[in-house]
């Protein structure tokens, strides 16, 4: 009876094998703390958990990346790096792990160790916006436009309603001096979302680099009715310089000069502003002469190096 008995009792012994609960990974007890911890706000105890997982089980991807993602949303981005470059060693297939780590890597200011990771992350997955907006970002910053603008045009390709998508691309076209299509690619920027400073100054700056100042004038004046800035009214004073509108120039310049009073090209323009002045009413107002010569001595106190400027203060000095 033994015998025949036998193969019931081994079946039943297989099926309990069948059903019992898999073994648990190590460091997945931990990993469900952090996940507890997370979900209350508790970043630091979350910290402590993904650590332990780690300790237990130093091959557990998750916790690296969990890691990573609070030291990242802390700004703590050598500690996220240090974690997601775990990461990526042990998942060098991993989209995230690849994009994560060059986001790191570009908050923290070193976009010449973030470029080759985007690029890396790409070749995993080269339909990602976020990673051809970010590459194309991090190109800028390293000053190669040519190396940016393909992908400044893929992540609009990939979705053209990201008015950062449009400013990366138009800053591109303009620091390749193609200020048409800057002009353009602004334009789509300033209508997709808030019409911020350096958007306004960009848009500005190409329409001037077209001599198109009475736009770059519209563009201007309507920044600095909402963001007060020296630069802004800077520039109002050359496009009205350039016009022949001297006063209005001057005007502009001091204004520049009180939100930045050590600012050169505004004291350059205001000098220039007041001696064409001064010429156009036959040399009649010696105050504008000895403003424009005091502006144009400012500013070589300010930066000596300014051949332009000496040849000006020598040559109106002996014309006098």
């Amino acid at each position: 009876m033994y015998a025949r008995l036998a193969p019931t009792a081994l079946l039943l012994a297989l099926a309990a094998c069948q059903n019992a609960p898999p073994a648990a990974v190590p460091g997945e007890a931990h990993m469900l703390e952090a996940e507890t911890f997370l979900a209350d706000g508790l970043t630091d105890s979350a910290l402590a958990a993904f650590g332990l997982a780690i300790e237990e089980n130093p091959n557990l991807v998750t916790a690296h990346m969990g890691m990573g993602d609070i030291y990242h949303e802390q700004a703590r981005y050598d500690r996220a790096c240090r974690s997601y470059e775990h990461a990526v060693r042990l998942r060098p297939d991993s989209f995230d792990a690849h994009y994560r780590l060059g986001l790191s890597y570009q908050h923290w200011g070193r976009p010449e160790k973030a470029a080759p990771v985007y690029l890396r992350a790409l070749l995993i997955d080269p339909t990602s916006f976020d990673a051809n907006y970010h590459l194309a970002g991090t190109y800028l910053q390293l000053g190669n436009p040519g190396e940016a603008l393909p992908y400044a045009d893929r992540a609009i390709d990939l979705d053209g309603a990201q008015q950062g998508a449009w400013a990366n691309l138009a800053a591109a076209h303009s620091l390749l001096g193609d200020y048409e299509k800057a002009v353009e690619a602004y334009r789509q920027a300033i209508e997709l979302g808030d019409q911020a400073p350096p958007l306004l100054l960009g848009y500005a700056d190409a329409l001037i680099r077209l001599e198109r100042y009475a736009r770059a004038v519209n563009v201007l004046r309507m920044m600095v009715r909402r963001h007060p800035d020296a630069i802004a009214h800077e520039r109002l004073g050359y496009c009205h310089f350039k016009t022949r509108r001297y006063a209005t120039a001057r005007d502009s310049y001091r204004k520049a000069l009180e939100l930045a009073p050590d600012d050169t090209s505004a004291l350059n323009g205001l000098g220039a502003a007041l001696m064409s002045l001064y010429l156009r009413d036959g040399g009649s107002n010696r105050e504008h002469y000895r403003e424009a010569m005091n502006a144009w001595r400012r500013s070589l106190k300010v930066r000596s190096d300014q051949p332009r400027i000496v040849d000006l203060i020598t040559r109106f000095r002996r014309t006098r």
